[in-house]
């Protein structure tokens, strides 16, 4: 059985593009720092960022994805089950 195709996404108006940008732009250079810094986390700030650029600029989340010690762990987290990730299971039918 196929997905229903998905509705197209609804466009974001100019100031909230602009704010998440600057938000994702912020948290990058938050979990750069962290790279240097003793105690100051690096993934935790990178998975808000892939957040805000996943709305605004899917492009610019793939360096994010492909980094060899944080990206996996944003993977992982994206494809936790509360952001869609995981198996889907149709209701309707039973397979014995």
């Amino acid at each position: 059985m196929t997905a229903a195709p998905r509705p197209p996404r609804k466009r974001l108006s100019r100031p909230v593009h602009w704010a998440l940008d600057g938000t994702g732009a912020a948290l990058v250079a938050i979990g750069a720092v962290g790279i240097v810094t003793p105690g100051l986390p690096t993934t935790v700030f990178w998975i808000g960022a892939v957040m805000c650029f996943l709305k605004t600029r899917p492009h610019a989340v793939r360096p994010l994805l492909r980094t060899p010690i944080v990206g996996p762990a944003i993977r992982w987290y994206l494809r936790w089950r509360p952001f869609g990730g995981g198996r889907r299971r149709s209701h309707g039918s039973k397979q014995a």
